[in-house]
């Protein structure tokens, strides 16, 4: 049986990116881990065929998915191992098409008590030199006790 020191620990960015590294559906549309420390969480995606609707735009599922993520390293990044949060509310403004380079989010805490935290996530497309604003969102989370 783990001791309350273990179950404390806050893991470290190595770890949570190597555990997230194993999740299928990241691994299904390319998603990386840029960052999940100190409340901040950033992650990357490739622009490709794959993640395109007819209209040859990038799904706004994907990016959604992306802003979601990231918040979820940002608070999987102060939180002790083995905490179990889950998203239960989040708005997105989609401010942009997307239709090649690399799709970037990157997540901070807002606000974080016993029981829910709030994040904000910042998505923008990078192609060539140019970084532009894609969306922005607001999301709750719950988090679990661990007793």
């Amino acid at each position: 049986m783990a001791s309350s020191e273990e179950t404390q620990a806050i893991p470290s960015q190595e770890e949570i990116i190597q555990r997230v590294a194993e999740f299928g559906y990241a691994q299904l549309i390319g998603m990386q881990i840029v960052q999940a420390q100190d409340g901040q969480g950033s992650v990357r995606i490739k622009v490709d065929g794959r993640l395109m609707h007819p209209q040859q735009i990038v799904h706004g599922g994907v990016i959604f998915t992306l802003a979601d993520t990231a918040m979820s390293m940002a608070l999987l990044s102060i939180l002790p191992a083995g905490t179990r949060f889950s998203t239960v509310e989040a708005k997105i403004n989609y401010l942009a098409p997307v239709r090649a380079g690399e799709i970037v989010a990157e997540a901070t805490i807002l606000q974080q008590g016993r029981t829910i935290a709030v994040l904000e996530s910042t998505i923008y497309n990078i192609d060539g030199e140019n970084r532009r604003l894609v969306g922005k969102v607001l999301g709750t989370f719950h988090i679990a006790s661990n007793r």
